[in-house]
């Protein structure tokens, strides 16, 4: 609707420091197009558009629901006092603050999903050179937006990335080692199978002795991670 209402065209001039009258031609074209459609400005974006508005107030009950404002001055030309509006300082301050935060956060978002990417990558080569297994890539998300299974009684591990998730089952299992290598493969089949072969990477990278003892305990352990290990019996 506001795309219709060709409303980001009128914020470009306004961001841009641009004052108007209201009696610009794209002002006008917005109050018009508000009115004819007044019923689907409501039910749409929930304004009421009423019919006798001037086009000045049309468009800043836009702006306030994108929490911005107008000020206005009143300067005298050809003997006749004209007002011109333009947005808020203040607003435009906080509107662009808020837009970096955005981008930066999407910035970070983009850069935390390439490094994880490189990391599976390595883990995934370090399995087929070692140990001759074929790690699979992150599966698709849940509905609910994570890849994680489950099985594990704690809320710690919901809500992060792939990378955490693996050094946090991965110091789960070096714990659960302490009760026998059974405790360690439950663990495992609760994870989705890149989970498995990164938990065991990172047992190793963190404990080598430890991780030496459940390869004797355990010589199939190589099995346990393999893409059908999800099921515990």
């Amino acid at each position: 609707m506001r795309y219709r209402l060709a409303l980001r065209a009128v914020l470009m001039d306004l961001m841009a420091e641009v004052e108007i009258k209201g009696d610009e031609a794209m002002i006008q074209v917005l109050a018009e197009f508000s009115k004819r459609n007044a019923s689907h400005v409501l039910g749409i974006l929930n304004l009421t558009i009423p019919l006798d508005e001037s086009p000045v107030w049309i468009l800043s009950q836009y702006l306030t629901q994108l929490r911005l404002s107008t000020e206005s001055r009143r300067p005298l030309e050809d003997g006749k006092r004209v007002r011109y509006y333009r947005l808020n300082t203040l607003d435009v301050v906080f509107i662009q603050n808020v837009l970096d935060y955005r981008l930066r956060q999407r910035e970070d978002k983009e850069r935390k999903r390439q490094e994880e990417q490189e990391l599976q990558a390595v883990y995934a080569a370090r399995m087929q050179s070692q140990y001759g297994i074929n790690a699979p890539s992150t599966p698709p998300n849940e509905i609910d937006g994570s890849n994680n299974r489950g099985g594990v009684d704690t809320d710690e591990a919901d809500n992060i990335s792939w990378w955490e998730r693996v050094k946090y089952y991965a110091q789960l299992a070096i714990k659960r080692f302490e009760s026998g290598v059974e405790s360690v493969k439950e663990l495992l089949s609760t994870l989705t199978s890149d989970e498995r072969c990164g938990v065991m990477l990172k047992f190793e990278d963190i404990n080598q002795d430890l991780f030496a003892q459940l390869v004797v305990d355990a010589p199939d352990w190589v099995e346990w991670i393999g893409p059908e290990s999800g099921a515990y019996y």
